[in-house]
């Protein structure tokens, strides 16, 4: 699977003088604001009708806004109603500002709304906002535009998109200042991963100011993944000018990464730390914007802390501030002067997702085999990980007389490989405790001794009245295993009931019913719900022999430049030496040698990209000046390369 590509959101903001683009907050709403409202929206004055959506079928790319004129995006929402669980990665957004024949905007539609690798999240944010459990999107990003915008949905999936509802509102103006800046949000991501090098998150051309990162990842291994320091390199430089001191700290967290959701910035996305850990933050520099003249490129390292398995005695092997082969994609948020053009190739589906199996448990009810004490059926819902279709909107429940109450589950894998288990619970308040075991061709595998079904979240006002009524979604993950082709079954078997499960004797219908059963009422509950089954395959085969590998060639290459610098340092101290001799003193800086001592038009940077660095009067060497390479470290002088070695 190879990815190399990301989104880039370029945002124009511009000190409006004539027409004022009012309405910028309840400081200026009293104002008079002197444009008209426009919409273009899913939805048709039928008094008679109410269907207000349009589909797209698979491959196809719909045009669902074109605007004329000029004017300016002031909000803009989206739901689906989607066949594919991963819509948010498959569904892609592009704008086109005044006629460009690239667009302005190309990300995903779950990336630019902060939430990554295919998943949902609910964000609460200054221009996004996303609720419905991760389907109701809101923009409220300021995009001006001259002449005409167009917005297109391109439906990459392979199944058809059933519902696709929106509203894009803009003011229109009889024209725009000149300088007003177009909004920018391009999609990019990495895998596999190049060692030694950074990420980049944007490399642009032109004039404009930088606002906002969306950043997701995907873990390779159990350690700790947020040392990576983000760079800017402002308008060509070599050194960047701007330099943060770790993932959590650029994303305004700190001593690890959890959950939060904020005007400024947000970690949408966080599972547990471990192999496969799926992670999205975002972080919007309106306050803070980072101009530039001529470019901007932005770096996140890709070095923290690794740890592997060693497959020989079975224990775990750490090691510090080491390149890891994560999969990290992104959105880069910018306005500039001009539409830019496409920097890099936008990946396609396939690069952009894992190759994933789907065990919709509601569809194939008829091929589920519940045992004695147990029986299946359908029952709806409005909060399972299915937006549309059959698995829409339903789950499958499991009714049980007790433990040892079981259900399997069989699938078929096409595809060997390793893949993350993941088993889509519907948690509720009458369920029980079951453990999950995958048995196959060459597996008979605990993976769960007690999967808890219990609704542990129904107090969340949050979801409330759809979890009280219907369950909380919830992914349990049940870890990553090496799996060859054939056919499985996964088993459940009930190991009891959570102490709080007791039925209630009410059951809500689909239509807000009530039926009432007064003899269940108290009785201990030990069933379950179920939304899916997922079986991810992963990208990486084998992470220790990629860090075994990895090892072997960092090994070779810090040699490399450790001989490097100590050659670039003794002929630099050399030039130094013949100025000296020529001047009768020496030289102030390192730049007085470009020319005449020095070929080239400037000093080089050392291997590890910084500047070699001039000391007079030297503290080390007994010459009268240091020159050396602080060797990637300025805190640590015992690792300088210098002339006193």
């Amino acid at each position: 699977m190879r990815m190399s590509t990301f989104v880039l959101v370029g945002i124009a903001v511009a000190a409006f003088v004539a027409p004022r683009l009012e309405a910028q907050g309840l400081a200026e709403i009293s104002h008079r604001i002197e444009a008209k409202r426009m919409r273009a929206s899913s939805g048709l004055f039928d008094p008679e009708s109410n269907r207000d959506s349009r589909s797209v079928e698979p491959g196809e790319t719909l045009t669902f806004a074109e605007l004329e004129g000029a004017g300016e995006i002031r909000h803009m929402w989206i739901t689906i109603g989607a066949l594919d669980r991963r819509f948010t990665r498959s569904l892609v957004l592009r704008v086109y500002w005044d006629g460009a024949p690239e667009p302005s905007v190309e990300a995903p539609l779950g990336d630019f709304f902060a939430a990554g690798n295919g998943m949902r999240a609910v964000v609460t944010s200054e221009p996004i906002e996303v609720t419905s459990y991760g389907r109701a999107f809101n923009s409220y990003w300021r995009m001006p535009f001259h002449n005409s915008a167009r917005f297109t949905l391109t439906n990459e999936s392979d199944q058809r998109l059933n519902s696709f509802y929106f509203y894009v509102d803009w003011l229109k103006y009889d024209s725009l200042p000149q300088d007003v800046m177009y909004f920018h949000a391009r999609y990019r991501q990495e895998f596999p991963v190049p060692a030694f090098t950074p990420y980049t998150l944007a490399d642009l051309r032109g004039t404009g100011h930088y606002v906002g990162t969306v950043f997701s990842l995907q873990s390779s291994m159990a350690s700790w993944l947020g040392e990576a320091d983000d760079r800017f390199y402002i308008d060509g430089e070599e050194i960047p000018s701007m330099v943060g001191t770790g993932l959590e700290d650029y994303f305004t967290d700190a001593w690890n990464l959890r959950l939060f959701t904020n005007p400024r910035a947000g970690v949408s996305i966080y599972e547990p730390k471990g192999p496969d850990q799926r992670a999205t933050m975002y972080r919007w520099h309106i306050d803070d914007p980072i101009p530039f003249e001529e470019s901007l490129k932005v770096e996140f390292e890709r070095r923290s802390y690794v740890t592997t398995i060693n497959p020989t005695t079975g224990e775990e092997e750490p090691l510090d501030f080491k390149y890891r082969p994560d999969f990290f994609s992104s959105v880069a948020f910018w306005y500039a002067t001009e539409p830019a053009d496409r920097f890099w190739e936008f990946p396609p589906v396939s690069e952009r997702l894992n190759p994933e199996v789907f065990v919709e448990t509601t569809v194939n009810l008829d091929q589920l085999r519940p045992s004695r004490g147990a029986s299946v059926e359908v029952r709806y819902t409005r909060s399972t990980n299915a937006t549309s279709g059959a698995a829409g909107r339903a789950l499958t429940h499991v009714s049980a007389t007790g433990p040892g109450s079981r259900l399997d589950v069989p699938f078929t894998l096409d595809s060997a490989g390793m893949y993350a288990i993941s088993v889509y619970q519907m948690l509720k308040e009458e369920a029980g405790i079951w453990s999950v075991r995958l048995v196959g061709p060459a597996n008979d595998t605990l993976l769960h001794p007690g999967l808890d079904f219990y609704d542990r979240f129904v107090s969340y006002r949050f979801n409330m009245p759809e979890n009280y009524l219907y369950g909380t979604f919830n992914e349990a993950k049940m870890g990553q295993y090496e799996l060859v082709p054939g056919s499985y079954t996964l088993r459940f078997e009930n190991v009891g009931a959570n102490p709080l499960s007791r039925r209630s004797g009410v059951r809500d219908t689909r239509r807000g019913h009530r039926e009432i059963y007064p003899d269940e009422f108290g009785q201990v509950a030990y069933d379950m719900a179920l939304d899916a089954i997922s079986l991810r395959r992963l990208p990486w085969e084998d992470t220790w022999e990629w860090m075994q590998d990895y090892l072997s060639r960092e090994t070779a290459l810090f040699a490399e430049r450790e001989a490097t610098a100590a050659s670039v340092v003794g002929q630099l101290a050399s030039a130094v030496e013949r100025y000296r001799q020529d001047h009768g003193a020496l030289p102030a800086t390192l730049d007085e040698l470009v020319g005449e001592y020095v070929e080239g038009n400037r000093i080089p940077l050392d291997p590890w990209g910084q500047r070699y660095r001039y000391d007079v009067p030297g503290s080390h060497s007994d010459i009268g000046f240091d020159l050396y390479s602080v060797h990637g470290n300025e805190r640590d002088p015992d690792g300088w390369i210098g002339n006193w070695r």
